[in-house]
């Protein structure tokens, strides 16, 4: 199976954890790029400091989904961390390469209280905290959020919205959203993916893709969308975007 047809060197891809010891009730992702490739392993580099001191995310022997875009479909394949070195690391492809048809999952423009933190750290750092937020929200311990009303574009994947050009992006950013009054706000981790100068204004447009969020608040985002949409009496298609599954065809 020639898996570098589709998966080359200098080549964005996403990783999903798929390992059998996982919390499977977490969306667990991070980006990474092809440095080296063949057909029985690829060497990576993670877009952003994975591990600090002694926390380690990656370890060997776990399995991820890898995804891409090639030739303007979907790739993935499962692959296995055979070796890692600070930001590098080793996968061995298994199984099969999959092709899938990439579809936009439904998205909106809304209002909400939201809020987002940001800090230059690697992604251990964003997980313990998102951890110690998680444990708050249990408690409903949420007073010190000050979460405050703006304009969000809003998908089960991730989201879009507004900050002045003078404020710090850093490559992984803390999101609290309130869907709803009355319910516990969703705490996630996204990574960023874009950044916009908007014409005619001082700010700028930036987009970020979840990479570490309850599956159960994926639905609650999904369930919110497919309900506002309802009452603006469009057509709702839920689609099935593979590139935000932590799973094949075949399973």
């Amino acid at each position: 199976m020639n898996y570098t047809t589709y998966f080359a060197r200098g080549q964005k891809v996403f990783l999903i954890n798929t390992s059998s010891d996982r919390d499977d009730s977490l969306f667990e992702a991070f980006s990474a790029t092809i440095t080296a490739g063949e057909n029985q392993q690829f060497t990576l580099r993670s877009r952003y400091p994975l591990h600090h001191g002694e926390l380690h995310i990656l370890k060997t022997g776990m399995s991820f989904k890898i995804t891409t875009e090639s030739y303007g479909s979907g790739m993935q394949f499962v692959g296995v961390i055979h070796s890692v070195s600070g930001r590098e690391f080793i996968i061995h492809p298994t199984g099969q390469l999959e092709m899938y048809q990439r579809s936009q999952v439904p998205r909106m423009d809304t209002i909400l209280d939201f809020r987002t933190f940001t800090r230059t750290a690697p992604l251990t750092f964003f997980r313990q905290e998102w951890g110690r937020y998680q444990a708050l929200l249990s408690a409903n311990s949420t007073d010190k959020l000050e979460l405050s009303s703006g304009e969000i574009n809003l998908g089960v994947g991730g989201f879009r919205h507004l900050v002045d050009k003078s404020d710090q992006n850093s490559e992984l950013t803390m999101v609290f959203i309130d869907l709803e009054p009355g319910t516990t706000p969703i705490c996630a981790v996204a990574e960023l993916l874009w950044r916009r100068t908007l014409p005619d204004e001082d700010r700028l447009a930036i987009g970020q893709r979840f990479i570490l969020i309850k599956k159960t608040d994926q639905e609650r985002i999904q369930a919110y969308i497919q309900h506002r949409q309802k009452k603006q009496t469009k057509t709702v298609h839920p689609k099935n975007n593979w590139e935000l599954l932590d799973r094949m065809f075949r399973d």
